[in-house]
């Protein structure tokens, strides 16, 4: 990880917006910060925990009211108020897996009055990553960079203080050490463990479940039974149902034999008998008014057809007739008026002689004979009309109803005859009656049986429903025992593991203490001004004692060691335990040198800030670093920033170069922007 810029906006004594370029090479990995006591170079570090971590930033247990008033106390105070909003905005890249991706991380807050109202944005080059949803941001921030492994990298003066203190008293050093070393998980981990088995222990309760499954499993076996019985029974009727169909069949047999069908339909065939006879009476009835009405006129189709149209001829003969003496009449009414010769002024001699003409021209013309003709039959209109329906009747209608009669009766005939001998072969009912009584009583179980059959399936899909239900609930019960079980398996589980862990936990605390013993050796040598006269390090692995081996073989607890000494020996823990946290992280450093000599302060300026880490972020008073230390890392810094408080303004204005430039008139602002 490589932080590269930092924004910050009305937080602490930063008025309105604040960028400061944080970036560094691996050549000049040191961004130098200066700044008199209460200037903000501590806001400026609480700013990047505050940005990444949050509430955490505080440590696990802080509770919410006590962060929010950590975060009220860091609004700005403007002459005229104090701000209600302000923003910490981190930039970085972070290498995984070969590959570097640009982050950057922004918190901002705002005071509601009874509530702060925090929002957390993040983007992962320019965007937003698609994998997360926006509550799993803080998350993922944590396991980016841990807050317990990123205190081995942030440190202040005060956190040297503390761990050096430990080292002079001893109290609370093994936790401390475990704590560093990540070990306090594992504690976490098997305390976990322990709440986790009670719990499990207390819903335990198999023995009243065993009881109630087998309340269940006699209830179930019960309803099998009845099952199968009621299936016992269904069986057992469908076996003489099959028994009785083959004794009906028999038995039916043997009646036919005795003509028994016969019998049985003696009754129905009186009662057809007589209602042939009836029907054939009635048909002769039918046939004989047709012989006795238009059929013999079927016997001489050309006659009625010659008299047909002797009718007819007779009929127009007769209108030509009655049209001619109308016409005739008409003629002479019309050739008598006088009014109409007078008009044509015609001479009477010749009206006559043309009367006559005219006449004659139509009689011509109607062919009309001077005489009438003698009709054969002087017939009425309604007469000639019954003649033509009755010669139409014989002609067309009245044959095919005598063929449809003729056929009916021999219909009627053929069956009667069968009926009287069916009539004759029916045998007598002494004969027949006990084989037919035996019928009866046959038929009568077989209903009964198709009856009872109906009545079992019934009984059979109610039983079959009853035992599922009730294996349902036996099965629920053997689950819930399962789960009852398991509860008890995992909590013994639980207690392996428990006790696994505890293995686990002195073989890791061994195997990172000797890495540990390594690093630490070799870094504490490095930075004390005894160097060459200290050996290495030991640390018990039973009650973590430490102690300093000479070049002459003698041992020193670090009990003895000098303020100072316990100073330098913190900071050579903490780099020790950063190395080997395996996190690529910066060092952010805040007022380190306090309490030390000039031997240690040289020798942590010559090697633990350009060596620790590949980027390092120190906060330092005039009095730390110095001109004379500023020169021996001068050639290791990227970015070096003053920060000067305006006491008139109530501001903090960052600007670049440290105390000591060549010329500070020529220092410029870093582009501040106030609201």
């Amino acid at each position: 990880m490589r932080i590269n810029k930092l924004i910050i906006t009305d937080f602490g004594p930063y008025r309105g917006r604040n960028e400061i370029e944080l970036s560094s090479t691996e050549d000049s990995p040191i961004v130098l910060f200066g700044g008199k006591n209460g200037a903000g170079k501590t806001t400026l570090f609480e700013a990047i925990g505050f940005c990444l971590h949050g509430k955490s930033s505080l440590g696990r247990r802080t509770a919410r009211k006590d962060y929010e008033q950590a975060i009220r106390s860091k609004l700005h105070e403007y002459p005229d108020g104090k701000a209600d909003t302000a923003a910490v905005r981190l930039e970085f890249e972070y290498s995984h897996m070969g590959e570097v991706d640009h982050y950057s991380v922004e918190r901002s807050w705002r005071d509601r009055g009874k509530s702060i109202v925090e929002d957390l944005k993040v983007r992962r080059n320019g965007e937003i990553p698609s994998e997360l949803n926006e509550d799993q941001w803080q998350d993922f921030l944590k396991e980016l960079v841990p807050p317990g492994v990123s205190q081995l990298f942030f440190f202040d003066g005060e956190k040297i203080q503390e761990l050096a203190s430990a080292v002079e008293s001893d109290a609370d050093f093994e936790d401390s050490m475990y704590s560093l070393l990540g070990l306090d998980l594992i504690e976490r981990l098997d305390t976990d463990l322990s709440i986790y088995i009670s719990q499990k222990l207390e819903e335990s309760g198999v023995d009243g479940i065993k009881d109630e499954i087998q309340e269940l499993q006699n209830q179930r076996d019960e309803i099998e039974q009845e099952f199968e019985d009621l299936k016992q029974e269904r069986e057992e009727k469908e076996q003489r149902l099959a028994e009785l169909e083959d004794e009906i069949d028999r038995k039916e047999s043997k009646i036919a034999q005795e003509g028994g069908s016969y019998a049985d339909k003696r009754e129905e065939l009186k009662e057809r008998r007589a209602e042939l006879n009836a029907s054939i009476e009635q048909l002769e009835d039918q046939i004989r008014d047709l012989a006795e009405g238009a059929y013999p006129f079927t016997l001489a189709p050309d006659l009625c057809e010659s008299v047909v149209d002797r009718l007819k001829t007779e009929t127009e003969r007769q209108n030509r007739a009655t049209a001619r003496n109308e016409l005739t009449d008409e003629l002479d009414d019309v050739l008598g008026d006088e009014d109409i010769w007078e008009e044509m002024d015609m001479p009477e001699d010749q009206v006559g002689q043309l009367s006559d003409r005219i006449q004659d021209k139509l009689k011509s013309r109607l062919e009309i004979e001077d005489e009438e003709p003698e009709l054969a039959h002087q017939f009425s209109e309604a007469q000639r009309q019954g003649i033509y329906s009755l010669t139409d009747r014989a002609l067309n209608d009245v044959p095919d109803q005598l063929a449809d009669l003729t056929e009916s009766l021999e219909d009627k005939t053929r069956e009667l005859q069968e009926v009287e001998s069916g009539l004759n072969k029916a045998p007598d009912q002494e004969v027949i009656s006990p084989l037919i009584d035996d019928l009866n009583e046959l038929t009568e179980e077989k209903g009964a049986i198709k009856s009872r059959l109906e009545e079992l399936e019934e009984e059979i899909s109610t039983a079959q429903t009853r035992l599922e239900r009730k294996e349902n609930e036996v099965e629920n019960k053997l689950e819930q025992k399962s789960r009852v079980e398991d509860v008890s398996e995992r909590a013994d589980l639980a207690s392996d593991v428990r006790n696994a862990v505890k293995d686990f936990r002195e073989e890791l605390a061994k195997k990172k203490l000797r890495k540990l013993e390594s690093k630490l050796s070799e870094r504490y040598i490095t930075l004390s001004n005894k160097g060459d006269f200290y050996d290495k390090i030991q640390i018990d692995e039973e009650n973590l004692d430490i102690t300093i081996k000479t070049i002459h073989g003698n041992s020193k607890p670090h009990t003895e060691l000098s303020a100072g000494e316990r100073q330098i020996f913190a900071t050579s823990l903490l780099w020790a335990l950063a190395e080997i946290s395996d996190r690529p992280l910066p060092f952010i450093v805040d007022t380190p040198l306090g309490r030390l000599d000039n031997d240690h302060r040289d020798n942590l300026i010559t090697h633990f800030f350009p060596e620790a880490a590949h980027q390092v972020i120190i906060f330092s008073t005039d009095t730390e670093i110095d001109d004379h230390q500023y020169q021996k890392l001068e050639g290791y810094i990227s970015q070096a920033y003053r920060l000067e408080y305006d006491e008139e303004e109530g501001k903090t204005v960052p600007s670049e170069g440290y105390f000591w430039t060549e010329d500070d008139e020529d220092q410029r602002s870093l582009g501040e922007i106030t609201s």
